[in-house]
């Protein structure tokens, strides 16, 4: 997985193919699958593997998604505004209830399991049909040499923390006027 920031320009660039799109709900649908990491982390033994439900499409879909709308509604509007000083009511008006938010969040969820599975060596994409540790991301067996998934789970998660980060300072650069409305809030 990418840290999970590093998400944010997928979330961008779907705001920008599509306008009717929430840029609030794309972001924290692509941040939500996140959100089971520390739970795993302290609550279950845990190892390389710390993802499960949702980072499934089933799970994307239906708790990620939920939560998703829930957190873009209540939770999101306070805290662009109370940490990064946005607009409280434009905050608000970008964070209100329509289908394009709840497509926006189901978008972020399932395109961060996209952009997560290419760089691990197992997946829970299809997670309970299919066993997670018969899924390798094609680049940790493309970059793995001479077959060394772990190898290959560096290499990926370098690459992926190059490209994304070079787009994270792109996008913040083009959008520095304004800085946190544009990114947080998108439209105005």
């Amino acid at each position: 997985m990418p840290m999970t920031p590093l998400h944010y320009p997928v979330a961008w660039g779907l705001s920008k193919v599509d306008k009717r799109l929430s840029l609030p709900g794309l972001i924290v649908g692509s941040f939500m699958p996140d959100i089971e990491v520390p739970i795993l982390f302290l609550f279950f033994e845990v190892g390389i593997d710390n993802h499960f439900i949702l980072h499934s499409l089933i799970g994307a879909l239906t708790i990620g998604t939920s939560f998703s709308v829930l957190a873009t509604i209540l939770v999101y509007p306070l805290l662009a505004s109370f940490i990064f000083r946005v607009d409280k009511t434009k905050a608000k008006e970008a964070c209100k209830f329509t289908p394009f938010l709840v497509l926006s969040c189901m978008l972020g969820n399932v395109f961060h399991i996209f952009l997560d599975y290419p760089m691990h060596p197992y997946s829970f994409i299809l997670w309970p049909i299919v066993d997670p540790n018969s899924i390798v991301g094609f680049l940790v067996i493309m970059l793995g040499p001479e077959g060394d998934l772990a190898m290959g789970f560096l290499f990926a998660r370098i690459l992926n923390y190059i490209v994304m980060g070079s787009l994270m300072i792109a996008i913040l650069v083009k959008c520095r006027r304004n800085l946190w409305e544009q990114t947080l809030i998108g439209k105005f």
